[in-house]
């Protein structure tokens, strides 16, 4: 677009009445950096009744960017003057300026671009920090350039993957006008990647971009979802979801919401099941390992007990069966489902006062569906919390008095179920703040490293005092089991003051850890390899999912990809793992 800038009007002693100086040509130009003169600049001076202003002093300038002039100065008999810019080494925009004695000016806009193109360098974007599988924040851009680091255009760029597994968007483009070609990146699964930008022939070539790679959660879908009752346990199957709730919100805890699973594994709530009007809370609740059946514990009230169900209508589950335990002497807060020789049984733990370890045959096609095959008393010292089921060996997390193993068949000690044979305890050590003392022993997962083969750490989640919605305490402890006789802690995780831990679930193949920190939210740990001393620089990411003031989550479970953790506050949420 041309752009005049006249001045008010003025006399020339010996001329007409001068009214205006005006470009004539030589506006816009294209130059090159270094080159030669280009077409003249000429300006034209005029009076009023349009005869042209001979004889008239024109002052050239530049008044931006860099470069020569030269030329006339005087205006001719036709009001004319012109000069001649020659750019130096610097590309740009120019701004020339004429102006005549009269007070009258004239701009000419110039863009002096760069020269042959001889090199390629990284412009901008390197080192980037990101998540996997996010897309960079910003462009990868490389710029072609001159002998004076000019940006030159017209070359064509090509993109390329020089480390990891990630993914370009674009992987050839011509550089623009300043010299520039930009791609976006989207990061993989490696903890190392670059990309690289080659032009044929280019000094510099190839130009290597190193990317900062950062494994994150992110939250999928799902969430404040449950306002009414606080959530508790959860378990996936089948393409759903069910979790439990837990005491009095606005709602009693003693349903368990159903969710349906969307093909992308968004959880959406299609029922509720009343397990019973009369207990206060649904704190545990498991699928079978064939999916068929859903057993629930329910605590607080006349109808503590186990609860059996058919899993045959997924989204309706049918009650089987029941078995209720004397709520003078607790309900029954958690149970642990295991297959051993054949046969289904759950390993349940029944609250103080009077705890004790409650073991139950499960025989839906019975007419009795749910057979208590043994009992065994545990210290008054709290009592059990959750316990664990392995490979013929039972764990169970016996609060103060400390984790305890049982053969009950795997062990070689003559136990079975029916008549677990106790092998050894250990009362793991206090928070690492002082916060929560040794003991407090709350769950458990004997890790069997899917890269390894090695079965030697049990991890331990320590829960110490809580308030719900605000803060929580406790540490994961590792447990050294290669000697089963004697074991031995040796490693630790400590979130911070008032983080504590509940439940976790461990992605053994991958070799990670998913803890539930209730207000702490949710942490992935690398736990491959030996496990020593303070695992703090083993953290991978970390996620409140519900934000500030809603997160307080209770458990987490991994299923079709995705980590599912239940958030007391918030509800059930879909979260892409690190």
């Amino acid at each position: 677009m041309l752009l005049v800038v006249a001045a008010a009007c003025g006399t020339d002693a010996g001329g007409p009445t001068v009214e205006a100086l005006a470009v004539l040509s030589g506006d816009h130009q294209g130059l090159v950096a270094a080159a030669p003169a280009g077409a003249p600049l000429e300006v034209r001076l005029t009076g009023q009744n349009g005869a042209p202003g001979a004889g008239v002093e024109v002052d050239w300038s530049v008044v931006a960017g860099t470069g020569h002039l030269s030329g006339i100065t005087t205006t001719d008999t036709g009001g004319v003057s012109e000069a001649f810019f020659a750019a130096d080494t610097v590309a740009g925009n120019v701004v020339v300026r004429a102006r005549a004695a009269t007070g009258d000016s004239a701009l000419f806009h110039l863009r002096v671009v760069g020269g042959p193109a001889v090199g390629l360098a990284v412009h901008s974007g390197n080192a980037q920090l990101g998540c996997t599988g996010d897309t960079l924040p910003s462009a990868l851009v490389a710029q072609v350039v001159d002998r004076y680091r000019n940006g030159t255009p017209g070359t064509w760029v090509h993109w390329g993957i020089g480390a990891g597994d990630g993914a370009l968007l674009v992987d050839s483009v011509r550089s623009d006008s300043g010299g520039l070609a930009a791609t976006r990146f989207a990061i993989g699964d490696s903890v190392i990647e670059s990309v690289v930008a080659t032009a044929a022939g280019l000094a510099g070539s190839p130009a290597t971009f190193a990317i900062r790679v950062q494994r994150c959660f992110r939250v999928l879908g799902g969430g404040n979802n449950v306002p009414e009752r606080y959530t508790s346990d959860l378990w996936l199957a089948k393409g759903y979801a069910y979790t439990g709730t837990w005491g009095f919100r606005s709602a009693q805890g003693n349903v368990v919401n159903i969710w349906q699973l969307a093909p992308n594994g968004s959880p959406a709530l299609v029922s509720r099941l009343t397990v019973a009007s009369n207990i206060g809370t649904v704190s545990d609740l498991q699928v079978s390992p064939d999916s068929s059946l859903l057993v629930v514990t329910g605590e607080s009230g006349p109808g503590s007990g186990l609860y059996l169900y058919s899993l045959a209508d997924p989204a309706n589950p049918t009650l089987l069966g029941q078995y209720l335990v004397n709520n003078n002497t607790g309900g029954l807060h958690t149970g642990t489902l295991a297959v051993i020789g054949g046969q289904l049984y759950d390993f349940t733990a029944r609250d103080p006062s009077g705890p004790s370890l409650l073991i139950f045959r499960i025989q839906p096609d019975s007419a009795t569906k749910i057979v208590q095959v043994d009992s065994i008393e545990m210290p008054a010292n709290y009592g059990i919390h959750d316990t664990y089921v392995r490979d013929g060996m039972l764990f169970v997390n016996n609060w103060n008095s400390g984790l305890w193993i049982y053969d009950i068949g795997g062990a070689g000690r003559g136990g079975s179920v029916s008549s677990p044979v106790f092998i050894s305890s250990i009362v793991t050590g206090a928070a690492a703040d002082g916060s929560t003392p040794a003991g407090q022993v709350h769950n458990s997962w004997w890790f069997h490293n899917g890269a390894t083969g090695d079965k030697k750490y049990v991890f331990v989640g320590q829960e110490g005092p809580d308030v719900i919605g605000a803060q929580s305490n406790g540490d994961i402890h590792v447990v050294d089991i290669s000697d089963i006789d004697h074991p031995t802690e040796v490693a630790y995780y400590h979130m911070g003051s008032h983080e504590g831990t509940h439940n976790f679930w461990v992605d053994e193949q991958r070799q990670i850890l998913y803890a539930a920190y209730y207000n702490g939210g949710v942490v992935a740990l690398d736990v491959s390899g030996a496990l020593s001393g303070d695992l703090a620089g083993r953290e991978i990411a970390r996620i409140a999912p519900g934000g500030a003031g809603d997160t307080y989550v209770w458990g987490v479970m991994l299923y079709g990809g995705s980590l599912y953790a239940a958030d007391m506050l918030s509800g059930l949420w879909q979260l892409k793992v690190p």
